[in-house]
Parts: C-alpha cells; structure tokens; sequence
C-alpha cells in the first residue's frame, strides 16, 4: 500500500498562509487527513521511500510547484541549435531536466511547445513531474503550413496535445516596437478555442500585449502567457472572463544577459529592454484586478530548467506578496491545469487535504517570509518531495548539474 505522511508540519493553507504545526497522512495516491505516531525515516534514506512518515518538525509543507509555462524538450535557445542535437540525445537531455524540476519542487509542469507526447512516453514516469503539453507553438508560419490555425490546432490535439498555444504577438527578435502587432485575428483565436474545447483542451495565447490579448480574452483562452503590456481595462476583463496571467518574467532578463554575454544579437536588446521594464507593472496591474497569477518560468536551456523556480523571487520583486507567490506558485497553476486534465490523467488541486492527490514539497525554511525569496528555486530548501504518495528526498549528487 502506497502510505505515508509528514509530522508536526506547519502547512500551507489555500491562501498561501501557514498554520501551526500539524501531521499530514497519505494513502494510495491521496491526503487522509491526519495520522499520528511519526517516524522519522533514516538519514541515509536517499531516493524514494514506501511508507515512512517524516519528521516535519520546524519544517513547511507545501503542495507541489507547478511550472505553467516551460519548454522541457529545448536545450538551446536557438531553434537550429536544437535541431541540430540527435533525437537520442534530445530525450536523455528532456529526462534530465524534467528529474531536475521534480527534485527541486515542481511536481506538474505545462510544456508550451517543444516537448511531444512520444517523446514524453519515453521517460519513466518516476523520474519526472506530471506533464500536460502542447506538442507545438501555432504561429502565423505553421497555421499558414497547416492550411489555417483549426487544421494546425487539430493536429496538436491528435499527437497528444492538452494544450494548443497560439503564438498571438511576435517575440525577442521582432523589431522594436512592433510588440502589439496581432498575429491572428479574434475569428481564428475563437476558432482554436472552440476546437480546443471539443476534446476538453485549453488554450495559452503568447501576448505581450494589444489587440492579441482582447483576442484571447473574448475568445475565451484559459491563460495569457507574457502580458507585459497588459492595460487595466483588459485585466479587469480577463478576471472577470476566470483567465489566468502567466508573466514569465525572469527569462526576460536572462535574455538580456545572453545579449549581454555576446550569446545572442545585440538588435535583440532595445525590444527585450521594452519587456523587463513593462513586466513588473502588468504583475501589479493583474494583482489590482483581481487577475489570477501562475508561475511561469518560460526555461529553455539546462541552466534554465535547473533554476526555474527562481521565478518565485521574480513574482515577489513585482509586487506579489510572498503568500501571493506561493498561491501562484500551487494552487493556480494546479487548477489551470487540472481544467483540461483528460480521462485516466487526474490533476492535483494545489490543495494539501483529505481526498486530494498528494502531490507536496516539504522546506527546512519558511517560504512565506520575505527574508527568503529565494527558497523556492534553491535545491538545499528541499527535504522531501511527494509526487502521488509517493515521497523522494533529494541527495546532494542528484542535484548536481
């Protein structure tokens, strides 16, 4: 039977706030409730273990991290960099990173295009968090290619896809101020919505701003991915319509650092400055509309991957509370996610009670103080992970890039 638990253990609750210490139990894949007589496994107990139940004295737990936005299967930023690694190779480069996110917190990720679902089936599913894809990035090119954004969409939907993303502005490498450009006009957005709905998927729009996020909004997409010129007025439009604003903010500046560093085209830069000075207040501009925010890291080379979760600081600069981030961080992504979890695939709630999956981090630091930000995202903050029931606690070698 697979069981367990954690003891003494300050939880979060749904609203990103911890209560005193409780023991929190597990059985079959799911929370019980509370479940004393703790037990503390040994200290050698690296990797998975059955049925022990933790010691969770001066300790946080928390439900699983969920990365929205990520592209597992990119190991390089450009696109004929990554097609020029081996499909072998490719693969064993996605498992690692996917076993990385799980062993740093993040239990279900959405993958934003890169990641394909016979590809995914090739990683045990041990070794890596939840996964729900959209197979491929729709932009202007590819619906052209396909013969319109229905047909593109519906060949997502049947290689796998949970998730049709729609590349709705141009990105990094467009010219400067060109950001709002639509890529595709609201009849094909509500075209790729409808579509997506017949088969229970959703539908994630790449928007930095303008008219593609009205698109988004009046067509009824799940989450607007980006949004750094998010306006007021759409905002308060997106939170009543139930969207959710993924920000990805830190890539951004990473970008900027590539550019920097001679990695990537110095024209990059004016428009990547455009975004990382917009980003923080569209975060605000949500927060004050009562937009839901999910933590989105948007990684996609190694480095990224292994440090996604530094996002979390990145929300917490912009202007979220800590208990917001964390709110973000759980329980939103998870219920993005969970809307379009198809048969045989349930998702978690980003809730840690009685009958929910037990999906949770457990923290030797309290990620609800600001004195520490950078919880989430630093590895040695984990003590344990469940994923189903089942608890992993991290070694130092796992963890090593």
């Amino acid at each position: 039977m697979n069981q367990g638990g954690v003891a003494n253990a300050r939880v979060l609750d749904e609203h990103g706030r911890f209560g005193a210490p409780v023991d929190i139990a597990w059985r079959d894949g799911r929370f019980v409730g509370t479940d004393g007589a703790p037990g503390a496994p040994s200290a050698d107990a690296g990797g998975d273990t059955g049925t022990a139940t933790i010691d969770g004295s001066g300790r946080w737990l928390i439900p699983g991290l969920v990365d929205a936005h990520t592209h597992a299967a990119w190991q390089a930023f450009d696109a004929a960099d990554r097609d020029a690694i081996p499909e072998a190779e490719a693969v064993e480069l996605t498992r690692r990173a996917l076993h990385a996110m799980l062993l740093r917190g993040t239990t279900s990720v959405r993958d934003a295009g890169g990641l394909r679902s016979d590809s995914l089936r090739a990683i045990e599913v041990d070794a890596r968090p939840r996964v729900q894809t959209a197979e491929v990035l729709i932009d202007r090119e590819a619906a052209d290619a396909a013969g319109g954004v229905e047909r593109a969409a519906e060949a997502a939907l049947v290689a796998g896809a949970r998730w049709i993303k729609l590349v709705g502005t141009a990105g990094v490498a467009s010219p400067q101020g060109s950001r709002l450009d639509p890529v595709f006009s609201l009849d094909e957005t509500t075209a790729a919505v409808r579509l997506a709905a017949q088969t229970g998927a959703g539908v994630m729009v790449h928007a930095w701003g303008g008219a593609a996020v009205d698109h988004a909004i009046e067509a009824g997409a799940a989450s607007i991915e980006h949004g750094m010129f998010l306006t007021a007025a759409q905002a308060a439009r997106a939170a009543e319509r139930g969207l959710v604003l993924v920000p990805t903010l830190r890539i951004y500046r990473q970008v900027r650092g590539m550019i920097d560093a001679g990695e990537l085209p110095g024209a990059f830069g004016p428009r990547v400055d455009e975004a990382v000075a917009a980003h923080p207040g569209a975060v605000r501009t949500a927060r004050d509309a009562g937009l839901r925010i999910a933590l989105g890291s948007d990684s996609g080379t190694p480095e990224q991957h292994r440090t996604a979760l530094r996002e979390f600081a990145a929300l917490v600069e912009a202007g979220l509370t800590p208990e917001d981030a964390l709110v973000a961080a759980t329980r939103t992504g998870a219920e993005l996610l969970a809307a379009v979890a198809g048969p045989g695939s349930p998702a978690p709630s980003g809730r840690i009670a009685p009958g929910e999956i037990a999906d949770a981090v457990l923290l030797n630091v309290d990620p609800s103080d600001p004195a520490n930000r950078d919880a989430i995202g630093d590895p040695s903050a984990v003590d344990a992970v469940i994923l189903g029931g089942r608890t992993i606690l991290p070694r130092a070698a796992d963890l090593d890039p």
